[in-house]
């Protein structure tokens, strides 16, 4: 009898099935308009996990059997690691193959693509355009060139080897923790999977400077952002929506706070938090709260950095605070 199971990890779902029609069912609805499959080798299964950090999906397929499919545009960026077998993609004029250890962009998020699978196991991580472009310094609703890859791979071994371990301490880290617990870190890791993507895969993601950018980096500019960010250091924000609440372009609140403030928006909203982390601290009980929790309650996923920016901050480790005089 065929095995099938669901189960579902907090944030996501797994599926494991060896009936191949299963596999082919679900695939086409998944991911393809049109999907061929050979038949996989007797008592091999199919295995996909997801899970999510936000508005971002991490995913694991494995499936032991060669498929080609055509699918339409994502309107999001899909990275792919391969971990073993083989897989070539075309998208436009672009044919892209990769073997195991490889990364690559499947498509223009805004293109059709096909693809051929060679009995292989694919990490995979979708990233909405949205956040990208958010990232990269992009308002909404402004006219912009499409978001397109200059190529596919990484710049370099040393960025795909990077993308890996950010992939990595998600998946390990944050995505261990309960659901629904930690929102600032979710957030965190998300917009770090969009950095990520920005920085190790060549685009035209970054829109050019324009004179308003300097003529709009005023001290009341800064102001308006830094108003809007003691309302709500608890909320998920970054660069983007500080630069919405300012009413000016992403370029333009960074040139402000460095021309009046000395620091970027991203660092002072690190600073507010800093410090409704050391109010939470001397507070806490040290019986029931640790320096973890209180950390990434304020989006610190990394305890190493938070302890270093504590420490420089406050003159002694996190752990002392807690424990009291």
């Amino acid at each position: 009898m065929p095995h099938q199971s669901h189960a579902d990890p907090p944030g996501g779902q797994s599926f494991r099935t060896s009936d191949v029609d299963v596999a082919s069912d679900w695939l086409k609805a998944a991911y393809g308009t049109s999907l061929r499959m050979k038949t996989p080798a007797p008592h091999s299964s199919f295995r996909y996990s997801r899970s999510t950090a936000g508005p971002v999906s991490l995913s694991t397929l494995s499936l032991p059997a060669d498929y080609s499919y055509a699918t339409d545009a994502l309107g999001a960026v899909a990275i792919t690691h391969v971990v073993s077998g083989r897989m070539a993609r075309e998208c436009a004029d672009d044919v892209t193959e990769a073997g195991p250890g490889d990364v690559l962009a499947i498509s223009q998020p805004h293109l059709p693509y096909a693809g051929r699978v060679y009995a292989a196991e694919l990490r995979a991580v979708t990233v909405p355009l949205a956040l990208l472009e958010q990232l990269a310094g992009r308002l909404p609703g402004r006219t912009a060139r499409p978001l397109r890859f200059t190529r596919f791979t990484p710049r370099s071994e040393a960025m795909a080897g990077q993308w890996k371990r950010t992939v990595d301490y998600v998946e390990e880290s944050v995505l261990a923790l309960p659901a629904g617990s930690e929102p600032l870190v979710v957030d965190a890791a998300a917009r770090m999977l969009a950095a990520t993507v920005l920085a190790a895969f060549p685009s035209n993601a970054r829109p050019d400077p324009v004179p308003a950018d300097t003529r709009d980096a005023t001290s009341e500019t800064a102001r308006r952002a830094i108003a809007f960010i003691e309302s709500a250091p608890d909320a998920g924000i970054g660069l983007g929506e500080m630069a919405e609440a300012a009413g000016v372009t992403p370029r333009a609140l960074q040139y402000a706070f460095r021309r009046h403030l000395g620091t970027t928006p991203t660092a002072y909203l690190r600073r507010v938090r800093l410090a409704l982390a050391h109010a939470d601290l001397v507070a806490a009980d040290p019986s029931r709260d640790t320096v973890t929790a209180i950390a990434n309650r304020w989006g610190f996923h990394h305890q190493g950095r938070f302890s270093a920016a504590y420490r420089a901050a406050y003159g002694a480790p996190p752990r002392h605070t807690l424990a009291g005089p």
